[in-house]
C-alpha cells in the first residue's frame, strides 16, 4: 500500500493543503512561508499512522484525507464543536475508510475523561527510558521536549509497554492494518540527541543524560554487524557439517568447466575482500589460483559444492554490505580530511586525515547531522515505509545541501520507500523543482 496524495482542509481554520505524492520518484517535497503548517503536517501524518488521536485531536483542522493506491482513502474528521478544557482536548474523531465501491467504514473512537490503566504509573518512567515523569499524570518525552498526558504516553508506547493496561476503545482491524501496511519514521529537527535505551534508571525520578546520536548509532551498528557475523557463522558450521555428506550424495559430475570454476572462486574472493573493505569480515589470506590449472573430475565436482556453499555463506552479508558500501560513499564524497571506517568492534570510527582516532562528539554539527541522517534512512528504514523529513537542510553546508536528493534517491531505490520532505531550502531542492509542491495561503 502507498500513499497518491495527502490533504487537509481547515488547517488553524485557515488552511486547505493538497499534497499529491510523487509516486515515480518517491520523493515529494512540502515548502511554503513559517506558518503555513509544515511540520504540523508531518506530525499530524505521522499521528494518523502511528494511532496517536490525541495529537490529532489537539491540531485545528476540518478533515485530513489519505489516498491510497487501488482506490483507498482514510478521511479523519474532527469535530469542531470540541472545546478545550483544563484536562486536555475532547475534540471528536471519526475514522472513515472506503475501498472501491464497498461499503464506507466507520470509527469514532470514544474518549474517556479518565482511561483505566491496570499498573502503577511509576511503572511508565522505569520501563519507558525517554519518558520522564514531571507530574502526577504528565511527562516529558526527552528527545523532543514534548509534554505528554497519561492518554498520549499510552497512545504513543502502549505497543513498547510490557505492562497490559485497558484502551478505552479498541481500533478496528481495517484501521490497524492500514497502519500496519505503512510503518512510517518520522526524522524531525532534533535528530542529535537519543535517549540511550540499555540504561535504566537506579534511582527513582533520576534525569538521565541524554546521548549523542552518533554514539548511539554507532553502537547500534556493532551489534547489527555482529549479528550479521554470528548468523554467517552459524550457517557456515552447518554447511562444513554437511559438506562430505551433500559431496558423497551429489551428482557424479558437474556441468562448470575448470574456466567457470575459475571465474566462480574469483568471483567469490571479490566479493570477500569487498566485505573485508566494508568491516564486515576480517581479512584472509586469499585462494592460490596457481593451483587450480589442473583439475580432475573429482576436483572440480568438489569445488562445484565449495562454490555452492561460499556463496551461500557470504549471501548473508547481501543486504548490509550494500547499505554499508553506500553509506560509506556518501560520507567519502562529503567528509574532509576525515574518513569514516566501520568495524565489527565499534561500529562507526572516524579518524584524521593523519590517521588519528577522532571521537563522534568532536565531529561538527554538519558531520553529524549527515551521518545521524543517512543512517536512519539506511538502517532504521523497512521497505513499504514513508518517512518523514523535517528541515533535512539543518547544519548543511550549501554543496552538501545541494547533493542531498542524489543522495536520498539512491537510498530510496535501494530501501525501496517514500519520503515526504518539509524544507525551506531552495539549495535542498536545487535542481528538482518537479519534486516540489508549494503550500500556499487561502484563496480568498
Amino acid at each position: 500500500m502507498r500513499i497518491r496524495q495527502i490533504a487537509v482542509d481547515g488547517l488553524f481554520g485557515i488552511f486547505d493543503h493538497a499534497i499529491p505524492m510523487k509516486m515515480e520518484d518517491r520523493i515529494t517535497i512540502i515548502h511554503g512561508p513559517n506558518g503555513f503548517g509544515k511540520t504540523v503536517l508531518l506530525n499530524m501524518i505521522d499521528a494518523l499512522l502511528t494511532g496517536r488521536h490525541s495529537q490529532l485531536r489537539s491540531v485545528p483542522f476540518r478533515s485530513l484525507r489519505v489516498d491510497f493506491d487501488e482506490h483507498r482513502t482514510l478521511r479523519v474528521k474532527r469535530d469542531q464543536n470540541g472545546a478545550e478544557k483544563r484536562n486536555g482536548p475532547i475534540a471528536q474523531l471519526t475514522f472513515e475508510f472506503t475501498e472501491g465501491n464497498s461499503k464506507k467504514k466507520t470509527f469514532a473512537p470514544k474518549r474517556a475523561e479518565r482511561p483505566r490503566y491496570h499498573f502503577p504509573l511509576a511503572a511508565i518512567e522505569s520501563e519507558i527510558p525517554e519518558l520522564a515523569r514531571i507530574g502526577p499524570e504528565s511527562w516529558v518525552h526527552l528527545p523532543t521536549q514534548e509534554e505528554l498526558s497519561l492518554e498520549e504516553v499510552m497512545e504513543r508506547f502502549g505497543e513498547q509497554f510490557p505492562l497490559q493496561y485497558e484502551p478505552v476503545e479498541r481500533e478496528p482491524p481495517w484501521l490497524a492494518d492500514i497502519r500496519k501496511a505503512i510503518p512510517v519514521r518520522f526524522i524531525e529537527t532534533q535528530r542529535l540527541l537519543r535517549m540511550p535505551r540499555s540504561r535504566r534508571r537506579s534511582v527513582p525520578n533520576e534525569r538521565r543524560p541524554m546521548e549523542p546520536a552518533v554514539v548511539t548509532y554507532a553502537q547500534e551498528l556493532a551489534a547489527t554487524i555482529k549479528a550479521t557475523l554470528a548468523e554467517y557463522a552459524n550457517l557456515s558450521q552447518s554447511l562444513d557439517r554437511s559438506f562430505p555428506t551433500r559431496l558423497v550424495s551429489s551428482d557424479a559430475s558437474t556441468d562448470l568447466t575448470t574456466d567457470d570454476l575459475r571465474n566462480e572462486l574469483s568471483a567469490l574472493e571479490d566479493k570477500r575482500s569487498r566485505l573485508v573493505d566494508a568491516g564486515l569480515l576480517d581479512r584472509e589470506k586469499g585462494l592460490d589460483f596457481r593451483q587450480l590449472q589442473a583439475i580432475d573430475e573429482r576436483n572440480r565436482n568438489v569445488l562445484s559444492v565449495y562454490v555452492t556453499d561460499a556463496q551461500q555463506k557470504l549471501s548473508v552479508f547481501d543486504e548490509i554490505s550494500k547499505k554499508l558500501d553506500l553509506f560509506k560513499q556518501i560520507i567519502k564524497d562529503r567528509f574532509l580530511y576525515k574518513e569514516m571506517v566501520i568495524t565489527s568492534k565499534d561500529g562507526l570510527v572516524f579518524r584524521t586525515a593523519d590517521g588519528k582516532t577522532l571521537q563522534p562528539t568532536f565531529l561538527s554539527s554538519g558531520e553529524q547531522h549527515v551521518v545521524v541522517l543517512f543512517y536512519e534512512l539506511l538502517f532504521k528504514v523497512g521497505p513499504n515505509s514513508l518517512i518523514l523529513i523535517d528541515e533535512p537542510e539543518l547544519s548543511l553546508h550549501v554543496i552538501w545541501q545541494q547533493q542531498f536528493l542524489q543522495a536520498l534517491a539512491n537510498i530510496t531505490k535501494l530501501g525501496n520507500f517514500d519520503v515526504l520532505i518539509a524544507t525551506h531550502s531552495p539549495q535542498i531542492i536545487h535542481d528538482r523543482w518537479d519534486l516540489t509542491v508549494e503550500l500556499k495561503g487561502p484563496t480568498s
